[in-house]
């Protein structure tokens, strides 16, 4: 979600067809967590609600805990990413 939101205001500032692959791309993560809940038998509409709510309070290790079908702080569950991926 926080990185959709990155490409939304990155395709704001560039004209052209550019933005629009860009905010594609935007629409295409945000289906994510959507795929994930629904795959793991949850409401994905209140899940990824839930979600956005947390991520608008600037909560930057809220995530999707699959465990439990409820939204979580991925850090401490130790779900991790590799910096290497986001170079």
């Amino acid at each position: 979600m926080v990185m959709a939101r990155a490409c939304d205001e990155l395709a704001g500032s560039i004209p052209g067809k550019q933005a629009l692959a860009i905010q594609a791309f935007a629409i295409a993560l945000r289906q994510l967590p959507v795929i994930l809940c629904n795959n793991g038998g949850y409401d994905s509409q209140q899940l990824v609600q839930e979600l956005k709510v947390e991520i608008n309070k600037g909560s930057k290790n809220a995530g999707i805990d699959m465990y439990n079908g409820k939204v979580g702080n991925m850090q401490e569950l130790g779900v991790t990413e590799c910096f290497r991926v986001k170079e």
